[in-house]
């Protein structure tokens, strides 16, 4: 892990290797107001000992696959693959969370920054090299995969998944406080397309809803819609219809699920797929959504319970016809397809991917049937599959 973030040390494993940016790298970072994930590629790309580093770690570690899950470290890998001894024997994997490049450069248009601008180039030097260079390229949707099909042949889909959500808490005490109420709710994280969505999408005012509804919004995206220029504009009468929460932990959160009569997902831009969509359908909460917001599970736009609509005026109709009427009951077939959606199911097929890449030339081993078994085992436990013996 390279990263600015002193803290996340704490979410390391035995074994991993943690690069901490200085904190003059850091003050350069702010002042320049880079993305964290953009300035690791700088920072790495500046520093000939860190990249040493990382080579070393590779060649004590003698990885089977080395997976990028983002594009800004290929820089660093791909001098290590030129570079490694002629013994190492390893695969490429971008398992891509979307497609980079298109996403920075959506977001430079809309905000009209110019380091936004900056970061987009950056991905375009990198990303397209990477997936170009890669074994295999995982993709979470079918979109995405169109993409980077034109720049290479071996690619597959494992879309986005999801746990079970926690056993909620303080169910008691959040029912008492929407006793009488209808709820919708929206969970989302400070990525802006988030605060953007909202606001377009249930604007320019929150008078279609009654006095008996309310809009909850969970995630740091309440805080960028309670800071929004025009949020305020009719004060009173949006604040009534409004709970901003902001932040909450995953049990408290399953108490706001669970007290949910409806789920938003008014998302019109980004990249990848979200997997809110895949929380508000598994927890079989009526949903009003964009057609944008089910990218990557198209599979459910026909779904009972499921609203879509992509203007402003009729997503605000359909929000209100759902917080006034009840879901319709869910079939023993419904529940089942629920089932795709949980990681065990999305993932299932991509160990024996792994498992089936060509391996760039290395000495043999002495066992090479044990050897594969230690990676799958591994394999399956990064991912959460099996535990941890």
């Amino acid at each position: 892990m390279v990263t600015p973030n002193r803290g996340a040390r704490r979410e390391m494993e035995a074994g991993d290797l943690f690069i901490e940016m200085p904190r003059s790298f850091r003050k350069k970072m702010a002042r320049r107001e880079w993305r964290s994930d953009v300035a690791a590629a700088e920072f790495i790309a500046g520093s000939k000992s860190h990249r040493r580093e990382i080579a070393r770690f590779l060649d004590g570690f003698r990885p089977d696959v080395i997976a990028l899950e983002q594009c800004w470290l290929w820089p660093a890998l791909r001098e290590y693959v030129e570079t490694c001894s002629p013994e190492a024997r390893f695969s490429i994997v971008y398992s891509s969370h979307n497609v980079e490049q298109e996403m920075l450069a959506q977001e430079a248009m809309i905000a009209g920054a110019e380091m936004d601008l900056w970061s987009a180039q950056r991905a375009a030097d990198i990303e397209p090299d990477l997936a170009a260079k890669a074994d295999l390229i995982v993709a979470v949707s079918e979109q995405d995969a169109t993409y980077f099909r034109k720049l290479n042949p071996s690619v597959v889909v494992a879309a986005n998944g999801i746990w079970p959500r926690e056993m909620p808490i303080g169910l008691d005490r959040w029912a008492s406080r929407f006793a009488g109420l209808r709820t919708a709710l929206f969970v989302g994280s400070g990525h802006p397309p988030n605060a953007r969505g909202f606001l377009q999408m249930t604007g320019p005012d929150l008078g279609f809803l009654s006095a008996s509804e309310r809009i909850v919004v969970v995630g740091d995206v309440a805080d960028q819609i309670r800071n929004d220029p025009g949020f305020p504009r009719h004060g009173g009468a949006d604040k009534a219809r409004i709970e901003l929460l902001g932040v909450q932990d995953g049990a408290t959160l399953s108490a706001l699920i669970e007290l949910a009569d409806v789920v938003m997902l008014p998302i019109l831009e980004g990249g990848g797929t979200n997997i809110k969509t895949a929380e508000a359908l598994y927890n079989r909460k009526p949903v009003v959504a964009t057609t944008f917001a089910l990218r990557g599970y198209e599979q459910f736009k026909h779904w009972r319970n499921v609203r879509l609509a992509d203007r402003p005026d009729d997503f605000r109709d359909l929000l209100a016809q759902a917080l006034r009427s009840e879901p319709e009951e869910l079939k023993s077939a419904d529940i089942a397809q629920l089932d795709t959606l949980l990681w065990t199911s999305t993932l299932r097929r991509l160990s024996e991917q792994f498992a089936a890449l060509p391996r760039r030339q290395r000495q043999a081993t002495a066992n090479p049937a044990n050897g594969r078994g230690r990676f799958l085992r591994g394999l399956l436990r990064r991912l959460g599959l099996i535990g941890k013996s």
